[in-house]
């Protein structure tokens, strides 16, 4: 939950609004679908975070960690060329 949810919800609330003289239900089922939706990304994110502890926790000689962190960084580094080259 954040300051950024109302941009995804004015735009259910305006489609229901817009139905919602002629298809209550319809009107009904789109806001009951964005809070489930919603509702379900939070309960996952709560969820994992004992899968995220545990990958944080990771021993730091560990050498996937290790292979993990230097593939990343040049991954980053291969994605900033990238975009340099296409501006």
């Amino acid at each position: 939950m954040g300051p950024c949810t109302f941009a995804f919800l004015a735009p259910v609330l305006g489609a229901s609004l817009a139905v919602a003289a002629e298809h209550p239900i319809m009107a009904a089922a789109l806001v009951t679908a964005f809070g489930v939706g919603h509702t379900l990304v939070l309960v996952a994110a709560g969820g994992s975070v004992g899968l995220a502890q545990g990958l944080v926790s990771w021993n730091a000689r560990s050498r996937l960690s290790a292979v993990l962190r230097k593939g990343s960084g040049v991954l980053m580094i291969l994605g900033g060329v990238y975009l340099i080259y296409t501006a």
